[in-house]
């Protein structure tokens, strides 16, 4: 079953942009509710894009919250925060 997922203008605009979106960094491209709980769209450094879920593993560190446009990886007992670029 696909899923159908919204990109604001802004998001999409800055796709395109480079010092918006930087290439080789995992970037948050959008959030959303699904019946299994909240899941964050990741475009990672090599292009590929995925989409993860609580406690999932990304970048030796693990999704431990999502949120409206921003989700929350721990990683050796820190939080690094991802938000849409351009929102």
């Amino acid at each position: 079953m696909a899923q159908t997922v919204k990109i604001t203008p802004e998001t999409q605009a800055a796709a395109t942009q480079q010092a918006e979106m930087p290439m080789l960094e995992t970037v948050l491209l959008g959030t959303l509710t699904s019946q299994s709980g909240p899941k964050a769209i990741l475009r990672n450094g090599y292009g590929g894009v995925t989409t993860v879920g609580l406690g999932a593993q990304i970048n030796g560190g693990e999704v431990t919250a999502i949120g409206d446009g921003e989700v929350i990886i721990s990683h050796e007992g820190h939080g690094i925060k991802l938000t849409i670029p351009g929102s």
